[in-house]
C-alpha cells in the first residue's frame, strides 16, 4: 500500500491473540441478521485506513479502500492491465480541435453512463468532473502532486443540453493525459461543496496562474479549503459520498468495514460491464501485523485475502502446509513496484554523489534477494520495470564492494582521523562523524534490510541509525523532507513510465513525488521530452538517457523488484492482478 511490501517483527502474546480474534469477530460478525455472513470478504491490512478523502491521503490502505467508494472514468482490466471504461460509455480517441476557443489543442470526448448516479439519486455529470479538477488545482489545498499530471490541461467543457457529455482539452500531447483523466476519483459537488463556494467559480480561474493567484485571498476559497479538510470528510460515514458500490460503516485502528449500498446503480449494468461487478455485501479490512496471527486466522477461516507486506519466508512456509493449501490458493504475481533506499539530497553528507555511490556499494544485494526475499525478487537498475522494452538493461549494477565504498568516501573527504572506526569530515568548521538515519517500517523484512546495512556500513566506517517508524508516518515525513534516508517502495504504473513526478525539479515534494529533492536541469529536459514525444522509438531513446543520468546521480539506491505473494480463499472465485494491491476484492464471488 503506497508500497506496503513490509512484514512485521512483533509476535503477539497468546492472550493478545485471543483478544484480537474476539475483537475482529465482534467487528466482522455484526448485523448477521441483516447481512448473510457468506457474502463477507475479509481482507488483511498491515496498516489501518484512517482517511477516506482520496485527495488528502497518501497511505496505501486509505487509497485502496477509497477505490471501493469513489469511482473513476476508467480502470485497469485486472488481467490485461489495459485501460477499460468504468462509468463512461467508452474510452475516447484523441482528436485535434479544428476551430473555436481551443483550436489546435487536443481533445477527449467523454459520455458518462446514463445509469451512473450519486447516493442522493442525482446523475454523475461533467460538472462533477469540473468540480473534481478544481479540488486538484485549488491553491490552498495540498493537492499539488495531482496537478502535476494536468499541467497541460486547458479546460473541461460540459454539454449544456446533455451534462452526461463533456470534453477535456489539453494544449499539447502528454503520454499519460488520457490515463490521468480516466483515473482520478470523481467527487460529488453537492456533498463536498453544499454552499457552492467553488462550484460556481469557472475552472479556468483555477488553471491559469494569473487568475489562480488572485483566488488565494478569495474568502470563499479560504472557507472551502477549511471545510474540505475537516476530519468528517475522512472518517464520518454520513459525510463520505461516492458513486461506487460501497459506503463506510465503521473505521478504527483495528480495521475498516465497507457495506454495499442497497439498489446500487452499477448492478443494473454489471452483467455487460464486468469491471462494475460488486458481489460481497461486506468488505472487512482487518489490521493484522503479526504473521503468526495471520496464519492462525487463516486456519480458522477468518481471512479471505492476504497480501500487502506478507514476507516471502512466511509465504513459502505456509505454502508447504496442507492444512492451509486445502483452503487457500497461493499465488506469485509479477512486480509492479521496486524497493529502494530513498536519500534526502538536501542533507550535507548526502550531497556528494561519491558518497551516494559509496552507500550503493555497502548494500549486500545478494543477501537481500537470496536470504531475505527467498529469491522472490530480481535486482533493479532503475525506476523502470525490467520487462519494459526501454529498460536500461545494459547499465552496470552497483555491487557489494566495501573497498570501493571506502575509496569513494576517501575521495569525498571522509576518513577516520581519530581511529574510532568511523569516517569523519570537517563540515561548516566542525568535525562530524558520518552518521546516517534510516526510517524503517516496523515489519520484519525491512528490519532485516536495516540490520544488514548497519553491519556492512560499519565495515566502511559509516554508522547507520535505524529508526523504526510506522508506515503512516514515513510517507508524510519523506514528503515534508523531514528525514535523512528511508526504506520505502515505489508503486509503478503498468503503462508508459512517468518519471517526472519522482525526478523533475518541478515536482520536488510536496508539489510532486520527488522526495529525494533531486535537481538536474539536463534530466529535466529529457523528462519533458519523454512526456511530449509521440514516436515510440524516440521516446524509448529518451528513457534510456534518463535512466543513465539517474543511475549516475543516484538520488535513490535501487534494491530490487519483488514478486507479489498473495493468498486467497478457495471458497471464492477471486480476481487477483499484478496491479496493486494485487486483488479486486469487490469482484470476489462465492462459489456455488
Amino acid at each position: 500500500m503506497n508500497t506496503n511490501f513490509f512484514a512485521s517483527k512483533n509476535t503477539f502474546l497468546f492472550l493478545l491473540l485471543l483478544a484480537s480474534v474476539f475483537m475482529f469477530c465482534a467487528v466482522s460478525c455484526t448485523d448477521d441478521a441483516e447481512v448473510n455472513q457468506t457474502t463477507v470478504v475479509n481482507i488483511r491490512y498491515d496498516a489501518a485506513a484512517s482517511n477516506l478523502n482520496p485527495y488528502l491521503t497518501a497511505l496505501g490502505s486509505d487509497i485502496y479502500s477509497c477505490a471501493r467508494i469513489f469511482q473513476t472514468l476508467g480502470d485497469l482490466d485486472p488481467k490485461s492491465l489495459e485501460l477499460e471504461p468504468m462509468i463512461v460509455t467508452s474510452i475516447p480517441q484523441v482528436r485535434t480541435v479544428k476551430e473555436g476557443e481551443h483550436e489546435g489543442e487536443l481533445a477527449y470526448d467523454f459520455e458518462l453512463l446514463p445509469e451512473a448516479t450519486w447516493d442522493n439519486g442525482t446523475p454523475v455529470t461533467g460538472h462533477d468532473m469540473e468540480f473534481t479538477m478544481k479540488l486538484i488545482f485549488h491553491p490552498l489545498l495540498p493537492t499539488k502532486a495531482y496537478a502535476g499530471y494536468f499541467k497541460d490541461l486547458t479546460g473541461i467543457e460540459t454539454d449544456q443540453s446533455n451534462p452526461k457529455k463533456f470534453t477535456v482539452y489539453f494544449k499539447q500531447y502528454y503520454i499519460l493525459a488520457l490515463e490521468s483523466i480516466c483515473q482520478i476519483a470523481i467527487m460529488p459537488a453537492y456533498n463536498y461543496d453544499p454552499e457552492n463556494l467553488i462550484t460556481n467559480i469557472p475552472l479556468a480561474d483555477f488553471l491559469y496562474p494569473e487568475k489562480s493567484k488572485t483566488l488565494e485571498s478569495n474568502p470563499n476559497l479560504v472557507k472551502f479549503a477549511e471545510v474540505f479538510q475537516q476530519p468528517k470528510y475522512g472518517n464520518d460515514p454520513a459525510s463520505i459520498v461516492g458513486s461506487g458500490p460501497y459506503r463506510m460503516e465503521t473505521m478504527n485502528d483495528q480495521g475498516l468495514i465497507l457495506v454495499k449500498k442497497q439498489s446500487w446503480w452499477g448492478d443494473k449494468v454489471s452483467d455487460k460491464r464486468p469491471i462494475l461487478a460488486a458481489y460481497p455485501e461486506k468488505l472487512v479490512y482487518k489490521v493484522v501485523k503479526d504473521e503468526n496471527v495471520v496464519e492462525n486466522m487463516m486456519k480458522s477461516g477468518e481471512l479471505d485475502i492476504i497480501a500487502g507486506s506478507l514476507s516471502p519466508g512466511k509465504f513459502l512456509e505456509m505454502k508447504e502446509k496442507d492444512s492451509l493449501t486445502a483452503n487457500y490458493d497461493f499465488t506469485l504475481l509479477p512486480a509492479l513496484q521496486y524497493n529502494r533506499w530513498l536519500l534526502n539530497l538536501t542533507k550535507p553528507n548526502l550531497q556528494d554523489v561519491r558518497v551516494r555511490k559509496a552507500l550503493a556499494h555497502i548494500v549486500d544485494y545478494n543477501h537481500f534477494i537470496k536470504n531475505i526475499r527467498k529469491n522472490l525478487a530480481v535486482r533493479s537498475l532503475s525506476p523502470i520495470l525490467p520487462n519494459k522494452r526501454y529498460y536500461a538493461k545494459d547499465l552496470e549494477y552497483y555491487d557489494f564492494n566495501i573497498d570501493k565504498a571506502k575509496e569513494l568516501l576517501k575521495e569525498a573527504g571522509w576518513t577516520d582521523t581519530d581511529g574510532d572506526g568511523f569516517v569523519d569530515k570537517m563540515l561548516n568548521g566542525k568535525k562530524v562523524k558520518f552518521v546516517l538515519e534510516v526510517l524503517v517500517p516496523p515489519i520484519r523484512s525491512n528490519q532485516q534490510y536495516a540490520e544488514s546495512v548497519t553491519e556492512t556500513a560499519r565495515l566502511a566506517g559509516i554508522e547507520i541509525k535505524s529508526i523504526t517508524t510506522d508506515l503512516t508516518e514515513i510517507s508524510p515525513k519523506t514528503k515534508r523532507g523531514d528525514y535523512e534516508s528511508a526504506f520505502i517502495g515505489a508503486v509503478l504504473f503498468p503503462g508508459l513510465s512517468e518519471l517526472s513526478q519522482r525526478y523533475h525539479s518541478r515536482y520536488v515534494a510536496p508539489a510532486g513525488d520527488n522526495r529525494s529533492r533531486y535537481i538536474n536541469p539536463k534530466l529535466d529536459e529529457i523528462l519533458e521530452a519523454i512526456a511530449a514525444e509521440t514516436d515510440d522509438a524516440k521516446r524509448d531513446q529518451y528513457y534510456l538517457e534518463a535512466q543513465k543520468i539517474i543511475h549516475e546521480d543516484l538520488p535513490e539506491i535501487f534494491l530490487f523488484s519483488p514478486a507479489q505473494p498473495i493468498i486467497t480463499s478457495k471458497k471464492f472465485d477471486g480476481v487477483v492482478t499484478p496491479n496493486r494491491p494485487g486483488y479486486y476484492e469487490q469482484m470476489f464471488k462465492l462459489k456455488k
